[in-house]
């Protein structure tokens, strides 16, 4: 068993942030000592590593609660998974996207404010102003 402040060093996460996954249901209620303090078993680590690796897919707390129900289900629905992470590629596909133009644009910004003059406009910050820079994608 580790106290919260081993756990939330272990997993370099704050204090505030493991109590929070607890309220959210996130993290069955955690047990507590004598004191009334805390303590994590392998479970709720393995749970919030769980946790963690699904945040750095850019799964929302939300999903990665959906993704723990289907591990808790007596049969797990492949499909309701299947379905999760299909939705997840495409958002990070289309996250990709508009990288790949963010990229483009600031390249284009960039190479056009080394080419000016100091006496002239900034073409960052008119690229910026300039609507149509929303609309190319």
């Amino acid at each position: 068993m580790k106290s919260i402040g081993e756990v939330a060093k272990l997993l370099d996460v704050s204090q505030h942030t493991l109590r929070y996954y607890e309220k959210i249901g996130l993290l069955a209620p955690i047990a507590k000592n004598d004191a009334g303090r805390r303590q994590f078993s392998a479970a709720d680590i393995e749970r919030l590593r769980f946790i963690k690796r699904a945040q750095r897919m850019h799964f929302s707390l939300d999903e990665i609660r959906s993704l723990i129900e289907l591990d808790r289900a007596v049969s797990v629905e492949k499909s309701q998974a299947r379905a999760l992470v299909r939705e997840k590629l495409s958002e990070v596909e289309n996250g990709l996207k508009d990288l790949r133009q963010l990229k483009k644009d600031l390249s284009i910004m960039l190479v056009a404010c080394e080419g000016s003059d100091d006496d002239e406009d900034c073409p960052i910050i008119e690229g910026i102003k300039r609507p149509q820079a929303d609309n190319q994608q």
